[in-house]
C-alpha cells in the first residue's frame, strides 16, 4: 500500500488533479473528500468540501468568525461533520482508496482531523492526498517524507505529465490489492 501524495502552490491543479483520477474509478474505489472554490460574481468567497459520496458542506467563508485563516472563517464542526465523517465511513472499507483534498491549514485546525490522518498514517491504507507546496506543519512533513510516500510536484507547465503519471501509479496499486 502507498500514500499517493501531491503537492504545488495554490491554483497549480492539485484539486482538479485529484478530481480527475477519482473520476477514473469506479464509485466503491474511493472514498473521502475534494476541497472546491466557492465564487460569487467572479470572487472567490470560501470553500466547500465535497464528499466522493455527493454530500456538500461549507469549509470557509470570508467574514467574520473563528478560527481563522488569513480572510476565512473556518466552520470546523460543518468539517468535521461532513469531511471527517466520510474519511470515517471510507476506513470501515479495508480496500477502499481514501481521498483527502487538502491536507492544508483550514483542515489542520480540526483536532479530529489531525488524529485520524494520524491513524491513517499509521495503518498501511492507500491515500491518495493533496498537500500545499510549503508548509511546516508536523503532520504535512510526515506525510511528505513518510517512506510509503510517492509524492507529485504539480505546476500548469507539467500538469498533463503529472496526471498521466499519478493515474497510473493509482490504478496500479487498485489493481494490485
Amino acid at each position: 500500500m502507498s500514500f499517493f501524495a501531491v503537492t504545488g502552490y495554490p491554483g497549480s491543479g492539485k484539486t482538479t488533479l485529484v478530481s480527475r483520477i477519482v473520476d477514473r474509478l469506479d464509485d466503491d474505489q474511493a472514498a473521502g473528500f475534494i476541497t472546491v472554490e466557492v465564487r460569487e460574481d467572479g470572487t472567490r468567497t470560501g470553500f466547500d468540501v465535497v464528499t466522493l459520496d455527493g454530500r456538500r458542506a461549507p469549509l470557509a467563508r470570508v467574514g467574520p468568525g473563528s478560527p481563522r485563516v488569513s480572510k476565512y472563517a473556518v466552520d470546523l464542526p460543518s468539517f468535521e461533520n461532513t469531511a471527517v465523517d466520510a474519511l470515517k465511513q471510507a476506513l470501515r472499507q479495508p480496500d477502499v482508496l481514501l481521498v483527502i483534498d487538502e491536507v492544508g491549514k483550514m483542515e489542520l485546525l480540526s483536532e479530529e482531523f489531525c488524529q485520524l490522518l494520524a491513524g491513517i498514517m499509521k495503518h498501511n491504507r492507500e491515500l491518495l492526498a493533496t498537500a500545499p507546496q510549503r508548509s511546516s506543519d508536523p503532520l504535512v512533513q510526515k506525510l511528505k517524507h513518510d517512506p510509503r510516500t510517492r509524492l507529485w510536484q504539480v505546476k500548469r507547465s507539467c500538469f498533463d505529465r503529472v496526471e498521466e503519471e499519478l493515474s497510473c501509479a493509482v490504478l496500479d496499486g487498485i489493481k494490485s490489492r
